[in-house]
C-alpha cells in the first residue's frame, strides 16, 4: 500500500507541479484582473474534484475491492453516480446567474458564460472518476497515475491554446479537454478488468447509499475550501482574488500524500473488514506516517511562502496567507486519513458531522474577518475550520496516535535560514537556493524519519 502510496504521489505532486504551471499560463495569458475572474469561476472545478476524489472514486473503489476480497465481477452499477452528475449540473446551469449577482460589480455579468461551462465540466469530471475508482479497488494505482498525468498536460496545453482565443471562456473549456483525454486513457485498459455487463440495482443501491454521506462530507469541504474566495469577491475586486487564487492552490500541495495514501486505505480497511480482520495496526500506521510525510511540505511552505510566491508568480503581497494555510493544510490532510479510516470500516457519518459544523463555522467567520482582514482574514478563517474538523474526527477514530515533536521542530532551521537570507535577487537566483536549501532539508527528513524503511519493510499489498 505504501508502495503504491509512494509511486501515485509522486506522479501527483508532477501534475501539482502542472497545476502550477497552468496557473502560470493563465495568469500570463489572460492578465491580472481576467485571472482574477477566473480564481471565482475555479470553485466548481475544485468542487468536481473534491466531490470526485472523496465522494465518488472511494465508494467505487470500496464496492470493486469487496468484489475483489470475494472473487465476484464487477457489474456496471458504478456508473449510477452520472446520476449524480445530472443533477448538479441541472442545479449549476439554473444557479449560475445567482452566484454571479452575489459578486462585486467588478465582475460584471460576463462571467456566467464560462461558469456554466465549468459547471458542464461536472458530469465528465464524475465518469472519470468512476472509471479511477474501479481502477483503485483493483490496487491498479500506475494506470490512474498515467490518466492524472494526461489530464494535467492536456489541461496546460489547451489553456494556453483557447486562452489566447477565447479569454476567460476559451480557458475554461480547457478543463472540459483535459478530461475528455483522461477518460480515453481509461477506456483502454479497462477492458482488461473484465467487467460484467449486467446492471446489479441493489449493488448500486448500496454504493449510493454509503456515498451519500461522503456525497454531503464532500460539499462541506467544497464550502470550506471555496467560500473564502467566492466571499472575497463579494468585499473585493478581481486584483485580490487573483492573489488568494494563487497561494490557495499552493498550499494544497501539503495534503498529496495524505490523498494518495487515502485511496489505498480505505478499500484496505474495507477488504479487512469484509474479512473480519482487525483495521487498528493498519490506520494507525497509515495515520504516522501520513502526519511525517505531509509536515516536510507544511514547514518549507511555512518558512519559504514568500519566496515559493515570487519565483512561481512575482507576488509576495499574500506570503502572510501562504504561511497560515500552509498549517490548515496539513489539518486537512490527517482529517483526510482519519475519514478515510471511518469510511473503510463503513462508518461515513463522523466525518460528515465533523465537517459540516467546521463549515459552518468557515462561513460565520469568512463573513467576520474577511471585510476587515482581506485574503489574510480568509486564510485564518479555512485554517481555524479545517484544524476544527480535525478535532471533531479524530475522536471518532479512538486511536493512540501521537506525532513527533522532534519532526516538527525541523522546520526551525529552515524560517531562521530564510530570515536571515530572504530573497536572493531574481527569480532564478532564488529558486537556486531555496531549491538546494530544500533538498537538504527533505533528504535529512526523510532519512530521520525512517520513511524510506516504511516503503522498503512493507509486506506485499494482499489485492491483485
Amino acid at each position: 500500500m505504501y508502495r503504491k502510496s509512494a509511486y501515485l504521489f509522486a506522479v501527483n505532486t508532477v501534475n501539482r507541479s502542472l497545476n502550477f504551471v497552468l496557473r502560470i499560463v493563465l495568469r500570463a495569458v489572460l492578465g491580472l484582473n481576467d485571472y482574477g475572474m477566473l480564481a471565482v469561476i475555479l470553485p466548481v472545478q475544485n468542487m468536481i474534484l473534491t466531490i470526485t476524489s472523496y465522494a465518488v472514486s472511494p465508494s467505487v473503489s470500496k464496492h470493486v475491492s469487496e468484489d475483489v476480497a470475494v472473487s465476484r465481477r464487477t457489474g456496471l452499477y458504478p456508473f449510477a453516480f452520472l446520476l449524480v452528475g445530472a443533477v448538479l449540473l441541472c442545479a449549476g446551469l439554473l444557479l449560475a446567474p445567482l452566484m454571479a449577482s452575489f459578486l462585486s460589480e467588478d465582475f460584471g455579468t460576463d462571467i456566467v458564460l464560462p461558469l456554466r461551462i465549468m459547471i458542464a465540466v461536472i458530469p465528465v469530471g464524475i465518469l472519470f472518476s468512476i472509471l479511477t475508482g474501479i481502477f483503485f479497488g483493483h490496487q491498479r494505482a500506475r494506470v490512474v497515475a498515467l490518466a492524472l498525468f494526461v489530464v494535467e498536460v492536456a489541461t496546460v496545453v489547451a489553456a494556453y491554446a483557447l486562452g489566447w482565443t477565447g479569454g476567460v471562456t476559451g480557458a475554461v473549456g480547457a478543463f472540459l479537454a483535459g478530461y475528455l483525454l483522461g477518460i480515453l486513457c481509461l477506456l483502454f485498459p479497462l477492458k482488461r478488468l473484465s467487467l460484467e455487463r449486467s446492471w446489479d440495482g441493489s449493488r448500486a443501491r448500496r454504493m449510493m447509499l454509503f456515498s451519500a454521506p461522503l456525497m454531503g462530507t464532500s460539499l462541506a469541504i467544497v464550502t470550506i475550501f471555496q467560500v473564502d474566495i467566492i466571499i472575497l469577491g463579494r468585499y473585493y475586486t478581481t486584483v485580490e482574488t487573483s492573489l488568494y487564487g494563487l497561494v490557495a492552490p499552493t498550499a494544497r500541495l501539503i495534503p498529496a500524500l495524505s490523498v494518495a495514501l487515502s485511496s489505498l486505505l480505505l478499500p484496505k480497511v474495507s477488504e479487512l473488514s469484509s474479512r473480519g480482520q482487525g483495521t487498528g495496526d493498519v490506520i494507525t500506521t497509515a495515520l504516522e506516517a501520513g502526519f511525517a510525510a505531509s509536515l516536510p511540505f507544511a514547514l518549507a511552505i511555512f518558512a519559504f511562502s514568500e519566496e515559493i510566491l515570487y519565483v512561481l508568480f512575482n507576488a509576495v503581497e499574500a506570503a502572510n496567507a501562504l504561511r497560515i494555510l500552509s498549517v490548515g493544510m496539513l489539518c486537512y490532510a490527517l482529517f483526510y486519513l482519519c475519514s478515510s479510516s471511518l469510511q473503510g470500516r463503513g462508518d461515513t457519518r463522523p466525518p460528515l458531522y465533523a465537517i459540516s459544523i467546521a463549515a459552518a463555522a468557515d462561513l460565520v467567520l469568512c463573513f467576520a474577518l474577511i471585510p476587515a482582514y482581506g485574503i489574510s482574514g480568509a486564510a485564518v478563517a479555512t485554517s481555524l475550520s479545517l484544524a476544527l474538523a480535525l478535532a471533531l474526527v479524530s475522536f471518532s477514530l479512538h486511536l493512540p496516535v501521537r506525532p513527533r515533536l522532534s519532526l516538527i521542530l525541523a522546520g526551525i532551521p529552515l524560517v531562521a535560514f530564510e530570515r536571515a537570507v530572504g530573497i536572493v535577487g531574481s527569480p532564478l537566483t532564488t529558486l537556486v537556493v531555496y531549491g538546494f536549501v530544500g533538498a537538504v532539508f527533505f533528504i535529512a527528513y526523510v532519512k530521520y524519519a525512517g520513511l524510506l524503511s516504511l516503503i522498503r519493510d512493507e509486506e506485499p499489498c494482499t489485492l491483485s
